[in-house]
């Protein structure tokens, strides 16, 4: 698989009838995945994943991806926030579903999505991460077709800023770029998400062995016959002062 990481950092706006989108890539920290292990992912696969929504008084909440009943699986905090899909949906062409359920308090101002608790990575477009209706290359090996955030509706009429970070190798190679273990969103409306608003928005998602040991290079036979020969010398090196210290 040809793929090459030559921009730190892409922008992509797309304008709809009311809302907007920026979306950004960061490679942050180089994770490494021993493997995928699925690339149609479902809403009920990413369990685990901690969601972390912070508000515009600067409060802060977290929950982990579980089941939320209903035929939903999600993320929420009762009062504050609810981040969900269905559980049989499919991430690469179902939307995910972000409501405010505050009561008339403070707005809801960002959301982090981190995947790695979940065994959980998102797959953006390839090669170019800002055109997905132009895919025509999976990316890194196994991972399929990406897709990358895209806002599709909801009631929130705001702007809203996305951010991929922390870029995912798999089985040791160097990172291709379509990968990230991290999707981050923040609502830029003077108040955020406020309360009884909903956003809706794609992106896609695989599933990888991250809970797996990293992989172990195993040497050449040509590396075990120069190890023996230094381990060879260096036991002569040290014969030669012992006979020395003796005389």
């Amino acid at each position: 698989m040809k793929g090459k990481l030559a921009v730190v950092v892409a922008a992509m706006a797309v304008a709809g009838a009311a809302q907007a989108q920026t979306v950004n890539f960061n490679p942050g920290a180089t994770v490494n995945s021993p493997a995928l292990t699925g690339f149609q992912t479902s809403g009920a696969q990413m369990v685990g994943m901690r969601v972390t929504a912070t508000f515009a008084d600067a409060s802060i909440f977290q929950d982990n991806w579980r089941d939320l009943g209903g035929g939903n699986h999600g993320a929420q905090v009762a009062g504050r926030f609810r981040l969900s899909m269905g559980s049989t949906d499919d991430s690469f062409t179902s939307n995910w579903t972000v409501a405010s359920l505050t009561t008339g308090g403070p707005g809801l101002r960002s959301l982090r999505i981190e995947g790695r608790e979940g065994r959980t990575l998102f797959d953006t477009c390839w090669p170019v991460r800002t055109d997905c209706a132009n895919n025509n290359d999976t990316g890194t090996d196994g991972s399929a077709l990406g897709w990358t955030f895209s806002s599709t509706g909801g009631t929130y009429g705001g702007t809203v800023t996305a951010l991929y970070t922390n870029i995912v190798s798999v089985g040791g190679n160097p990172p291709v770029g379509d990968l990230f273990e991290e999707l981050n969103m923040r609502f830029n409306a003077d108040l955020g998400l406020v309360a009884g608003q909903t956003y809706t928005f794609r992106a896609d998602t695989d599933n990888s062995r991250f809970d797996a040991p990293p992989p172990q290079i195993v040497p050449e036979p040509s590396t075990y016959a120069l190890m023996a020969t230094g381990l060879a010398g260096l036991a002569a090196i040290s014969r030669r002062r012992r006979s020395v210290v003796k005389a």
